[in-house]
């Protein structure tokens, strides 16, 4: 294989239509933001300056270790979602930021009760956000985006039923271009198996909304099973414990189950020890379809980019590979059409493809 230098890695990738499956509203704010408006509000840790409250917002490898301690980096910027300018801004700016990166097709997670602790309903969190995402595509046509909503595992199947029932009037196709696509899970494995929320996925099913889970990243391969059996789940968010069942490995590639990676993030909340260690060479060798994402560009600091050059460098990965790696992210993405509709998605790739030639 060749040797590329990193400038030549980046302006391919660049040159691709990018997709990004799996990023967090909370976790993608930008710290100067967070930070005015903490100095609007109310200083979130009083005393401390503006690089040391960067480095509080994000992943420290000196003390944070595991699943929970990356979750605890989430506090800060939700005493600053609160409210309906605020989330607007926010929105806007994580769209900016994404596009920047080169990301053209861009699905958004959020968990709305988590931003309610100041009076928002549901729908008002949803409405600010859409609209921050409306204005920033006004300004940029070649930008697509879809809004995957989260329940989280602590607040227990009947929360997430009852989170379902609330945005059922969100939905992508009765707004005019933004809207929510997809349902997940997330948070805290251990105590709140998939078993518990397949209620809500058939539920969500039923509404028209696609279905992802996180799963497999702080849980072994059993949990990952447990998922595709109770929820039959479009995409696994992580599942990086399926690295360690073959059996489950081609289970996942059979069934085109898309697996949304996140390289750092998965080193960082221990899910894997080490970046050596990471599955994603064993599940493209599996056959299973890997789409690369971010998870929390803050929290991580990272880019979509810079996940594409780590994976890059890990498997000494050729153009081809990276395009593959861009169009399974591409095809899997829950906006504007069910997955697996092959005409409408190679159409579609094609489309994109000769825009970027």
């Amino acid at each position: 294989m060749k040797h590329w230098s990193r400038e030549d890695q980046v302006a391919f990738i660049r040159s691709l239509p990018l997709a990004e499956l799996h990023r967090h509203f909370d976790g993608s704010i930008r710290p100067a933001t967070l930070w005015r408006l903490s100095e609007k509000y109310y200083r979130a840790i009083p005393g401390m300056g503006f690089e040391e409250f960067k480095r509080y917002l994000a992943w420290d490898p000196d003390h944070d270790r595991t699943l929970l301690d990356y979750l605890d980096k989430f506090h800060v910027p939700l005493q600053y979602t609160q409210f309906y300018d605020n989330l607007m801004q926010i929105a806007y700016e994580i769209a900016a930021d994404a596009y920047e990166d080169g990301v053209r097709r861009f699905e958004l997670r959020l968990n709305p009760i988590i931003h309610r602790r100041a009076g928002l309903t549901t729908r008002q969190v949803l409405h600010s956000v859409r609209k921050g995402l409306q204005q920033f595509v006004k300004e940029r046509a070649d930008f697509s985006v879809g809004i995957v909503v989260i329940a989280m595992r602590n607040h227990g199947g009947n929360m997430a039923n009852i989170l379902l029932r609330e945005v059922a009037g969100e939905r992508e196709d009765l707004h005019d271009q933004i809207g929510v696509v997809g349902f997940d899970i997330a948070g805290a494995e251990r105590p709140f198996p998939p078993v518990l929320f397949k209620e809500a996925y058939a539920l969500a099913k039923k509404m028209g909304f696609h279905g992802t889970v996180h799963v497999g990243e702080d849980e072994g391969p059993e949990k990952v099973w447990e998922a595709i059996e109770c929820l039959a789940p479009l995409r696994l968010g992580h599942a990086v414990a399926a690295g360690k069942d073959p059996e489950l490995m081609r289970r996942i590639a059979r069934d085109r189950t898309t697996v949304e990676v996140c390289l750092t993030s998965n080193v960082q909340t221990g899910a894997v020890a080490k970046m050596a260690d990471h599955p994603l060479g064993k599940f493209l060798a599996a056959g299973m379809r890997c789409a690369l994402s971010t998870d929390n560009p803050t929290v991580s600091d990272t880019t979509l980019t810079d996940e594409y050059l780590t994976a890059i460098e890990l498997l000494n990965l050729s153009e081809g590979d990276v395009r593959e790696l861009a169009n399974v992210a591409w095809e899997s993405t829950f906006i504007g059409w069910r997955p697996w509709e092959p005409e409408k998605r190679s159409t579609a790739v094609q489309q994109s493809a000769s825009t970027h030639a």
